[in-house]
């Protein structure tokens, strides 16, 4: 049987939560970020050792003390939900990038110079402090740390996050059941051109080597269009080639440079974002990267897939409360069963989303809501047509109904 998480609680709230002692700093007194150290401390070794059970059981003991879900930072919680729900069925690349995502909340003295120095590089390139967004200065400050590109891969890569984490705090056992952990943190910056997509896989155009490059389908190209391109880091794992996390999507001119140049590429960007910011959609932007496990489709694009499948099956407007979300997202799931997605997003495969909906660990919980025993043989067409996990869970749900009927 294909395991079920618990319920987290209330789906994707609004959220102004602080789970590190940087942020706090940022907005609170030294006292109140002295006293969220041990319970941070806890959760963060937990998973250093690899045990993603014991920091869940932790965070979940702790939003029942405190009676506030928010102080956890969702993506976190989501993380460690798929960790333990999907355990068996995860590809080593996903303890990789649980491993990026550790690096970058690790508590030491390191990682505080490191993130202030990485949040320093991250505002600069997006023009400054009067150009960031947000309710307050500690809310934007909070929105780079989150979702800045700049910020993430300057931390981790340029300013040495990643190694340090790897070489000083990672566990054995954890990074025995990492892909590649230590040629991804050795991996310069490239720039590449999107050729096309499929279900399974994107082509794309190394444009320092004018070669062709197949890498996994997990919704890298999301935000883009053939012949468009993207700056990001590929890395090789089991299954091919992927990106470690999504790419950036930048102008054609912006490509080349750091084509020609991978290490300047901070000052290369920096300089791309003060140039457009009068005049197009600016290059760094609070909504397109999110960093998930799993998938590289921004939330919004899965969000949006998920509208129109349903107002193209159903012929009603898709529902606007939270409390509707995952009625939405079942409906997917049920036109990609029942094959329904032709030209639901024309010029983009929908099926990333669809594997990103389906490795949500609440829509995984209340699967049984939307399949039949007759549902087996879509279930395996279906993983045929999916990335990574989402493939395998497909299969393993297909087995699972295959069973139950006999």
């Amino acid at each position: 049987m294909v395991p079920m998480p618990k319920s987290r609680g209330r789906r994707r709230k609004p959220h102004r939560t602080l789970p590190d002692v940087h942020r706090l700093d940022a907005g609170s007194s030294r006292a109140r970020a002295l006293a969220e150290f041990p319970i941070l401390q806890a959760t963060d070794a937990a998973e250093a050792r690899g045990d993603a059970r014991a920091a869940l059981r932790i965070i979940e003991r702790d939003q029942q003390r405190r009676g506030d879900e928010n102080f956890w930072r969702p993506g976190k919680v989501e993380r460690l939900g798929l960790l333990n729900a999907l355990g068996p069925l995860l590809p080593r690349w996903a303890t990789s990038r649980w491993i990026l995502a550790q690096a970058l909340q690790w508590l030491d003295q390191w990682s505080r110079a490191r993130t202030a120095r990485a949040l320093e590089i991250a505002i600069a390139a997006r023009g400054g402090e009067a150009a960031l967004l947000g309710g307050d200065e500690l809310d934007a400050r909070v929105k780079v740390i989150d979702h800045d590109w700049v910020f993430r891969q300057t931390f981790l890569y340029e300013l040495g996050g990643l190694q340090h984490f790897v070489s000083r705090v990672a566990s054995a056992d954890l990074l025995a059941g990492a892909d590649g952990i230590h040629d991804w943190a050795r991996t310069p910056m490239g720039a590449f051109r999107l050729v096309g997509e499929s279900a399974l896989s994107l082509t794309w155009s190394d444009l320092a080597t004018d070669q062709e490059i197949e890498s996994l389908n997990l919704g890298a190209a999301s935000l883009l269009q053939p012949g468009e391109c993207a700056i990001g880091r590929l890395v090789a794992v089991a299954e091919g080639a992927m990106f470690e996390s999504a790419p950036l999507a930048v102008p054609d001119e912006v490509a080349q440079q750091v084509a020609e140049a991978p290490s300047e590429w901070v000052g290369i960007v920096s300089a791309a974002c003060r140039e457009r910011r009068w005049t197009d959609e600016p290059i760094l932007t609070d909504h397109g990267h999110d960093f998930r496990l799993l998938t590289d489709v921004p939330l919004a694009m899965q969000q949006i897939v998920a509208v129109l499948a349903f107002e193209r099956t159903t012929g009603r407007r898709a529902p606007l409360d939270s409390g509707a979300v995952l009625s939405v997202e079942h409906c997917l799931l049920r036109a990609a069963l029942d094959d329904r997605l032709e030209d639901v997003l024309p010029g983009c495969s929908p099926f990333p989303s669809v594997a990103a909906t389906l490795l949500d660990p609440l829509v995984i919980r209340r699967l049984r809501d939307v399949l039949a025993p007759s549902d087996s043989s879509k279930l395996e067409r279906l993983g045929a047509l999916l990335a990574g996990p989402a493939s395998d869970l497909c299969l393993a749900l297909a087995r699972d109904l295959a069973t139950a009927a006999v």
